[in-house]
């Protein structure tokens, strides 16, 4: 069961203290509208308030924080503009106040540290802020600090599966990470089971896409970026500050499909379907087949796909699935390994849901 069903159920739950907690909601899409579902469910939701919403041309303010919030109350709200948005969020001397950034927007992501200097905490799945420069990471953490107010990003890595924090505390405790490996791709997971089943690669990736697995435009996860943006925050919370210009990156993008437009790319992509049976069936023979791995040591990052064998752990993930391990000067011989799904509205609102709690229960 997961931690969402668990707080969820009607079966009696020890539930910490929670501070009363307002919330404004930028994005309502797959993930923000999943959490405005996930907090109305919540058997102790009274101490949660939805204040506020919006999305890339409105704002909706609430008065009650019960009120309906959906595509079609949120069309009938003011014109976004963040100036008037960031003017009006002021925390409530007994309440927090949370911003989530469910956007996935630049704009979004360079807001931060303003709401930080107001008092206002930030819950965010998305990577953007935290893969600028190391800089502005820095700037970030020691901003959230100086303003006593938290940064949560739980979900940039793993989605809901706790990684970001396991590695944070074993650092805070002293411990030192020599290395970092694994699948954090749940979309690469899926593609590359689907390739093993005897799928053919255009085939599969369309149905990632269908899926909702996959971006809408595939390229932005066969180029390995995403993957590499969540290697470089793991490598920086764990003490090893590195530049996206250091990373060696290895795309399962075609050559020849790289710069076409997004409807070309999909209707070329069967051109390479041979290519890619070949190639799992010849390694098959040998026992071996192919996942998109990141590795993070003190010395860098690499980030592509690797030949491992066919039965490994690795090999036989599934579905959306992701394998983590961390080594570390404590966890030298035997690793810590995390596994669960990494992808999905789901598993990625309920962790989100898990740094608002946190940030509730520290008060």
């Amino acid at each position: 069961m997961s931690n969402f069903a668990a707080i969820s159920s009607s079966q009696p739950v020890y539930l910490e203290k929670q501070a009363k907690t307002d919330l404004f909601i930028a994005g309502i899409g797959a993930v923000g509208g999943t959490l405005i579902r996930q907090i109305h469910s919540l058997s102790d939701k009274e101490h949660f308030r939805i204040i506020g919403v919006c999305n890339r041309s409105r704002t909706l303010w609430t008065k009650s924080g019960d009120e309906i919030i959906n595509r079609q109350s949120l069309a009938e709200g003011v014109l976004r503009d963040w100036e008037k948005i960031i003017e009006k969020l002021h925390p409530h001397p007994d309440r927090n106040l949370v911003f989530v950034d469910a956007t996935g927007d630049h704009e979004v992501a360079g807001l931060y540290i303003r709401l930080f200097k107001k008092g206002i905490h930030v819950v965010t799945p998305s990577k953007l802020a935290n893969t600028r420069k190391q800089a502005y990471f820095n700037l970030l953490q020691r901003t959230a600090d100086e303003n006593d107010v938290s940064f949560q990003y739980e979900t940039n890595v793993g989605a809901g599966l706790p990684v970001i924090r396991t590695v944070k505390d074993l650092v805070k405790s002293g411990d030192r990470i020599s290395e970092i490996s694994g699948v954090l791709s749940g979309t690469m997971t899926y593609i590359f089971s689907q390739l093993d089943a005897g799928k053919p690669f255009s085939e599969t990736v369309i149905q990632a896409r269908q899926l909702g697995y996959a971006e809408p435009d595939p390229r932005d996860d066969l180029s390995g970026e995403d993957v590499a943006r969540k290697m470089m925050i793991l490598s920086r919370v764990s003490g090893f500050p590195i530049e996206r210009e250091d990373l060696d990156v290895e795309p399962i993008t075609p050559k020849a499909l790289r710069d076409v437009d997004s409807a070309t790319f999909l209707k070329r992509l069967s051109e390479f379907d041979n290519e890619w049976s070949d190639r799992l069936e010849a390694l098959k023979e040998k026992g071996k087949t192919v996942r998109y791995i990141g590795k993070m040591t003190e010395r860098g990052i690499k980030v592509g796909p690797q030949e491992i064998d066919i039965n490994s752990p690795v090999a036989r993930l599934y579905g959306t699935n992701n394998i983590i391990q961390i080594q570390t000067k404590r966890y030298d011989h035997q690793p810590l390994i995390i596994q669960g799904p990494g992808a999905g509205k789901e598993v990625t609102a309920a962790g989100v849901l898990a740094d608002i709690r946190q940030i509730s229960r520290n008060g």
